[in-house]
């Protein structure tokens, strides 16, 4: 199974042009009588994501075990990967729910079907030792985003307007990028905060960077942010086991990789070996990855100690979905507040839990990295 680049429709009037092969361009059947399916991932580099959701669920037979040959391909942020299961090239996506809320109000026919971040990753970091202790203080400071065509900035705005704060004239919002790049601009006293996602702020806190975390206003509590999305027409047609086959492995793979973060990242690098870095494949590297799987994970899956109690993977509640609405208008995304039928379908949910949940707790429990 080959990770290879993908070359993306242009015009929303290709999207028309679905196929009733709508479940990862054509579905094939391999030697061993596995169905080829193709899933679109919003990164062009390989992550704790792909981690969770892809290698492990690999590297475990997970996917075979659901009759699946799955082909990984990349998409460069979520408006592309929704262009390509609209058109038919894949089978599903991990996008913005936001994103596909705008992509739907376009006349583009996807929808969530289960969600993968159950809270909200962004926030609002300030330096150790600095003055500013509430939103508040961040009047007449300067805050870092990645980009201003980043979600990080569409974060920043709705997070000062929440607390009463006019981001166009209370504030000034720079572009700093991330990593070392933001670390920088921060040091210098180029901006006083930086917005960065959980797994990105663990990034520089490896580096010895420490940080105080601004607490988000409530609009962004229990908001969930990347779920899985497919094509409307898979998601009512012929196709539509193949989401529950896939997403029912990938949660086995998200299950354990939470359980077992140590043998995930043994996975990951077999399926990635670019994770290694420039250094190669060291257990400094490890422990890195490991940091950034659970920082990634701390918003993606239950937090309590005893998986048993876990609840059903992927659902969604009215509530969220309307929060995540909320969101999307707050920031320009969309223009009014969508019916939450129309950007969501939870009918798969129930399908996709139907797994031996002890069996994939044995397994992340005994399983050693090596083996």
């Amino acid at each position: 199974m080959t990770r290879r680049p993908l070359a993306l429709a242009a015009a929303l009037s290709a999207l028309a042009l679905v196929t009733s092969a709508c479940g990862g361009g054509s579905n094939t059947t391999t030697a061993d009588g596995l169905t080829s399916v193709t899933y679109v991932t919003t990164a062009t580099v390989p992550g704790s994501t792909q981690i969770a959701l892809y290698a492990v669920p690999k590297q475990m037979g997970y996917f075979k075990d659901e009759g699946l040959n799955v082909d990984l391909k990349t998409a460069n942020g979520s408006s592309a990967a929704l262009q390509v299961i609209a058109a038919g090239d894949a089978l599903a996506t991990n996008a913005e729910v936001a994103s596909t809320m705008a992509a739907a109000e376009q006349g583009v026919q996807v929808k969530t079907f289960g969600s993968i971040n159950t809270s909200f990753p962004w926030k609002i970091g300030i330096p150790t030792g600095s003055s500013i202790a509430s939103p508040a203080d961040l009047k007449g400071k300067k805050i870092g985003v990645i980009s201003l065509a980043s979600g990080s900035n569409l974060f920043t705005r709705s997070f000062l307007n929440e607390n009463g704060i006019d981001p166009d004239k209370d504030v000034k919002i720079l572009p700093v990028g991330q990593g070392q790049q933001a670390k920088a601009a921060l040091d210098s006293g180029q901006v006083d905060a930086i917005a960065l996602y959980a797994e990105l702020f663990a990034q520089l806190e490896q580096t010895g960077s420490t940080f105080t975390y601004l607490d988000n206003p409530a609009l962004f509590d229990a908001m969930p942010s990347i779920a899985f999305t497919a094509s409307s027409r898979t998601l009512g047609g012929k196709d539509r086991e193949l989401l529950v086959k896939y997403a029912r492995a990938a949660y086995k793979g998200l299950m354990f990789a939470r359980l077992n973060p140590d043998a995930a990242i043994d996975m990951g690098l077999k399926t990635f070996p670019e994770l290694a870095g420039s250094n190669g494949d060291t257990p400094e590297r490890r422990k890195e990855l490991v940091t950034l799987l659970k920082a990634w994970m701390s918003t993606s899956t239950p937090q309590t100690d005893d998986p048993s109690s876990w609840p059903a993977w992927g659902e969604l509640t009215d509530a969220q979905l309307k929060k995540a609405a909320e969101y999307a208008v707050s920031t320009g995304q969309v223009k009014k507040e969508p019916n939450i039928t129309d950007v969501f379908d939870g009918s798969l949910i129930k399908d996709i839990n139907d797994f031996d949940h002890d069996a994939v707790i044995k397994a992340a429990q005994e399983r050693k990295t090596g083996s």
